[in-house]
Order: C-alpha cells, then sequence, then structure tokens
C-alpha cells in the first residue's frame, strides 16, 4: 500500500484511480511506459556526476549505499564525500589525504562472506599453487607481506597512525557496507575495501574500540543520513524517503548483523 500510495501522490503521477476504482496509468506513467527504456531487461547502475570545487571530475555509476565522510576512488585518487544529491544525482567531493591507489577496471559487484573468509585464508596460507605465474605469485607474496606487516593474523584493527586505523571485518560486501555506515553515523571517516575498512577517527571520539564495543552491545546508531544516497536502481526517484530505507535494508545494508560483526572484531575471532 506504502509503495502504491508513492506511485499514485499527484507529484510522482506514476498511477491515478478512476472514480470506479480501477488504477490506471498518470500522466508521468504513461509517458514513462511508452519509452523503450521502460522495458530494458538489464539495469544499468545510476550514473552521478562527481564535482570538487566547482569543477565536474566526470561521472561514477553508483551501486551501493553512498554518504559523507565516506571515501571513494575515481580517476586515480581517493576522494572523501562531502554531499550527495540524490535527485540530481551528484555527489560533492573532495581530495582525500593518502596515496595514489592503482585504477582497477570493471565492478565485482558484492562479495559473499565465505569468499572473503577464504580470501583470509589465502592470506594466511604460504602456498602458491602451480597455476599461478610469476608475477601473480608476486602480487600473493606482497599482498601477504603487507598482511602480516600490519598482524591482521593476531588483530583485526591495525593502527596507522594516531588517529587512523585499518579493520579487517572478515565478512563481505555488505556486512562491511552495513559497518561502514554506524561507523560514519558516529562520525568516523571510512573507506570500504573488500574484508577490510580503513577508519579516520574524528578529534571529538573516543578510542575505536570503544565506538565498536558500543555498536556490539546493541548502541543506537544512525545509518542513513539525510544526504545518505539511497537511490541507485532504475525506478527508485519514485520512492519515499522511507521506502527507499526499507529497500536498502533489505538488499544492501544487514543491519541485524552489526552486533555480531562489531563483536567478532572485538573479541578477537582470529585465535582458536
Amino acid at each position: 500500500m506504502d509503495v502504491l500510495r508513492a506511485l499514485g501522490d499527484p507529484e510522482t503521477g506514476l498511477i491515478e484511480q478512476s472514480d470506479d476504482g480501477p488504477l490506471l496509468l498518470g500522466r508521468v506513467g504513461e509517458k514513462l511506459v511508452e519509452h523503450y527504456s521502460f522495458y530494458a531487461v538489464f539495469q544499468t547502475p545510476e550514473e552521478y556526476r562527481l564535482i570538487s570545487g566547482g569543477k565536474e571530475l566526470g561521472t561514477l555509476p553508483i551501486v551501493n549505499v553512498m554518504a559523507p565522510g565516506m571515501m571513494i576512488i575515481f580517476s586515480g585518487r581517493r576522494w572523501v564525500i562531502e554531499e550527495v544529491d540524490d535527485r540530481d544525482k551528484v555527489i560533492m567531493v573532495n581530495p582525500s589525504k593518502g596515496g595514489t591507489p592503482p585504477i582497477f577496471g570493471g565492478d565485482p559487484g558484492d562479495i559473499h562472506d565465505v569468499v572473503i573468509q577464504r580470501m583470509f585464508k589465502v592470506l594466511e596460507g604460504n602456498d602458491a599453487p602451480t597455476y599461478m605465474d610469476q608475477v601473480a605469485r608476486d602480487l600473493l607474496d606482497e599482498a601477504r607481506r603487507h598482511y602480516a606487516e600490519l598482524d591482521f593474523a593476531t588483530s583485526p584493527i591495525s593502527a596507522l597512525s594516531e588517529r587512523s586505523y585499518a579493520i579487517a571485518t572478515r565478512v563481505g560486501t555488505v556486512k562491511t557496507n552495513t559497518l561502514a555506515l554506524a561507523l560514519r553515523g558516529l562520525g568516523v571517516a571510512v573507506e570500504t575495501h573488500d574484508g577490510f575498512l580503513s577508519v579516520v577517527a574524528q578529534d571529538e571520539m573516543t578510542d575505536l574500540s570503544s565506538v565498536l564495543k558500543g555498536l556490539a552491545t546493541g548502541g543506537e546508531v544512525e545509518l542513513f543520513g539525510d544526504q545518505t544516497n539511497l537511490i541507485f536502481e532504475k525506478f527508485h526517484p519514485y520512492l519515499t524517503r522511507d521506502l527507499l530505507q526499507a529497500d536498502a535494508l533489505s538488499a544492501r545494508v544487514d543491519q541485524s548483523s552489526l552486533k555480531k560483526v562489531c563483536s567478532g572484531i572485538i573479541q578477537n575471532p582470529f585465535v582458536e
């Protein structure tokens, strides 16, 4: 009923109800279904314009929930999100401190927990499969060396500087993104990776362990701020904010996992 009311809102105009009861296409709905794109089988991600200092950097397909304070990689550089405009599909960013990451093409999509667990098993192992060529072996050795230097085998949190940390979440994309949103809601700048988070604590925040303990015990947290991007599907612009949040919670955010993930991190689950 909430979806139907959203579609039937006069400002939306997708559907309307006649005096004798049947639902009909509204003014906007008729134009929508007449266009060939309405019948497209494959959904392409929504393209957002990235703007920094009044200059447009380019466009980026957005497939996950984004919010101010989170970091993204674009054109081989790290950027911190300052503002998100869902309706005009604009993201305001500023350059973020840190080294320049390599450029990778393509989008791997959401990664399952099992795949991430396998990744950690590989990082903590010593074997090199025979099918790997020398370049692949060198990359694997480099990854294992960095993993060991950060001491993730014994602690899930590695201090990178006085107020910045790397966190090994050991879970997939959805759960890692959920933790990122929770930390962002508590004033922490967050950058997401596969099975990892890099965070920068704000001056007024207590130590990171205390923040994670609060989340592990069910502390209140705001996952969706006013500027959190929740429009990433074809017809999302026609839904209300409440429906967009419900959709995100059903597919891209796993709020129920937050306590378990945080408990796993602060209890150091790497020791059997």
